[in-house]
């Protein structure tokens, strides 16, 4: 070749390929460690469950509050003012004397107050804020650890269609190559149009196959991309390649759930921590019928000579220090139709508290038999992928040798894919039981990662 053609065409070939290989160069891969790593970071429920523990943690604050004195201070300057008056009436005066009542025109007071008594209500607020508080805090490790089994899922789930899409690659290959060569041996008089119409409707289905799982592809990439929050480019496609292989489970770890415990799931462990401080909060919403006692004390500093608030000679000073009483006898039912509805909240949670109990019992059982039935199919479908690799041989010998056709060495082919694929959809299922597994126990049985 000349030397200016080469000039030529190097730099053509050069832009061809990097633009054929642009698409795989820009993808960067990404491992389940750090997937579950991004979307803790990331995830609006998990911070929406941080935010709602911080809440609770000043709730309880607030409820602690009660225990301690309120402290205050104000203070009046009276701009304008007519003083009251009074007569009073001396012996033998014909004519009574007017006095008025001084106000002071500044005054500065401080009041202190402090419960002593209330019927224990404030006792029982602060207890069911500290459930509260409590039961936020085992949501926020339930949703963690809900978020790191939803993104093992779809992780795993896009691994196993990048797999399921590589099968139907090859096998559409495999179908254009047979439908090449019946097309020759028709030709050639070696076959008919039956053999031939015959590879073509495969090799439809081939087509339409690999189409399916490029969008299954495509869409498992899109799940994992939103379940880690991360940011999608302008096809809206995630352009992170999961890497890694299918784990392979065994059905005895499915035995490993004998002894759970189904109250030790974080999730149940924050409804009942609901539940107990519901009924809490209405205990104390029924003590509003006791009479509440406090201290209280309170000093004056205030100036009734003249009308300077900074004349401090003119200022004098009061206080008085005792024993108040609140008793609230009838207040229209108020009370009572609040203590009534907190009881009521407390009821409805109990409901749904044990309603999610008994599903979390009834899904323990349901994925552990589907993890030991998948298990079990992965195990058999592996052996198939062995027999059929072995009836793929025999068939290209015995085609060779002539007591084979070429439809027998096509359904042997056709039998190893479809038992390619069957085993990476058995090793799925028992992935997504052993997940589903773990949802319901509350505890890790597995490690993925």
């Amino acid at each position: 070749m000349p030397r200016q053609n080469f000039r030529v065409l190097f730099p053509v070939a050069f832009i061809f390929i990097s633009l054929a290989s642009g698409y795989s160069y820009g993808a960067q891969p990404i491992d389940l460690a750090g997937a579950v790593a991004e979307a803790l970071a990331n995830s609006p429920s998990v911070k929406a469950a941080s935010a709602q523990a911080e809440t609770n943690h000043w709730r309880k604050t607030e409820a602690f509050a009660g225990y301690l004195p309120t402290v205050a201070v104000n203070s009046t300057y009276l701009t304008n003012k007519k003083y009251l008056v009074s007569d009073l009436a001396l012996p033998g005066a014909s004519n009574a004397i007017t006095i008025p009542q001084t106000v002071p025109t500044t005054t500065w007071t401080a009041t202190a107050q402090m419960m002593i008594f209330d019927g224990f209500a404030t006792s029982e607020r602060n207890a069911a804020a500290e459930s509260l508080e409590s039961g936020a805090e085992s949501n926020v490790e339930w949703q963690k650890f809900q978020i790191e089994h939803d993104v093992v899922l779809q992780f795993y789930r896009a691994v196993a269609a990048s797999q399921l899409l590589a099968v139907a690659n090859q096998n559409q290959t495999t179908m254009e190559d047979h439908l090449k060569d019946v097309r020759l041996f028709k030709n050639a008089g070696m076959s008919t149009n039956y053999d031939v119409l015959r590879v073509e409707v495969q090799a439809s289905e081939a087509r339409t196959e690999v189409m399916s799982a490029e969008d299954n592809a495509q869409m498992a990439r899109v799940k994992l991309g939103e379940l880690m929050g991360a940011e999608t480019g302008d096809s809206g496609i995630f352009d992170r390649l999961p890497t890694g292989e299918l784990p392979t489970l065994t059905s005895g770890q499915s035995k490993q759930v004998a002894d759970v415990k189904i109250m030790s799931r974080k999730d149940l462990q924050a409804m009942q921590l609901k539940v107990d401080s519901a009924d809490r909060s209405a205990s104390a919403a029924r003590r509003h019928y006791m009479p509440k006692v406090s201290l209280f004390g309170q000093y004056q500093y205030y100036n009734n000579k003249n009308d300077s608030p900074t004349d401090r000679s003119a200022f004098r000073n009061a206080y008085s220090t005792g024993l108040a009483l609140n008793w609230v006898l009838f207040d229209g039912f108020a009370s009572t139709a609040r203590a009534r509805s907190v009881a009521s909240e407390k009821a409805e949670m109990e409901f749904a508290l044990s309603a999610k109990r008994r599903k979390a019992q009834t899904d323990v059982e349901f994925w552990r038999r589907k993890l030991a039935y998948f298990a079990n199919l992965t195990t058999a479908r592996k052996g198939d992928i062995s027999k059929s690799d072995e009836s793929v041989r025999l068939a290209k010998v015995g085609q060779k040798e002539g007591s084979r056709t070429s439809s027998d060495l096509l359904d042997a082919e056709l039998e190893l894919f479809r038992a390619k694929a069957d085993a990476i959809n058995a090793q799925m299922g028992a992935i997504e039981a052993m997940v589903n597994l773990e949802l319901a126990t509350g505890r890790s049985l597995y490690k993925f990662w």
